[in-house]
């Protein structure tokens, strides 16, 4: 399996991993996760209107 997070990338093997699985991987998988949900929830789109006071607020 690839690692594709740079963050894990940079962050290289984790000292004293006691797991059963291996670290990173599994840590990739969680990101992988995370970053695709954040896509979702950015995606999706917010009424915007202008409030009495000229700010925009989400709907």
């Amino acid at each position: 399996m690839k690692i594709e997070s740079p963050v894990l990338l940079r962050l290289g093997p984790v000292p004293f991993w006691r797991g059963t699985k291996k670290c990173l991987p599994e840590l990739d998988l969680v990101y992988r996760r995370a970053r695709v949900a954040a896509e979702r929830l950015m995606s999706t789109s917010v009424p915007i209107e202008q409030s009495s006071k000229g700010k925009a607020v989400a709907k």
